[in-house]
């Protein structure tokens, strides 16, 4: 009695039917530097670049008020803008 096996060689080329592997491309989007200090138990955030401040209530909450208040400021969607924090 004979067994037929399928073995599958290596190749190069994507098979049919499988799905290729991706590799994600940097997106578009725009990096501002914001400028935060303390006072009377609330953050203040100063966007120079916009020139534009805002305030957030805890240290964790300072990158989406700064993201939220650029947004609204420029028009850019909020997915697209990182923030570097200039302490």
């Amino acid at each position: 009695m004979r067994t037929h096996y399928r073995t599958r060689g290596f190749s190069t080329r994507p098979q049919r039917g499988l799905r290729s592997h991706r590799v994600l491309r940097p997106v578009a989007g725009q990096c501002f530097e914001i400028d935060i200090r303390l006072e009377n138990n609330h953050w203040v955030v100063g966007i120079p670049e916009i020139d534009e401040a805002t305030e957030a209530n805890t240290r964790a909450a300072v990158e989406l008020a700064a993201r939220e208040c650029i947004a609204a400021k420029t028009g850019i969607p909020i997915g697209y803008i990182s923030v570097w924090v200039r302490d």
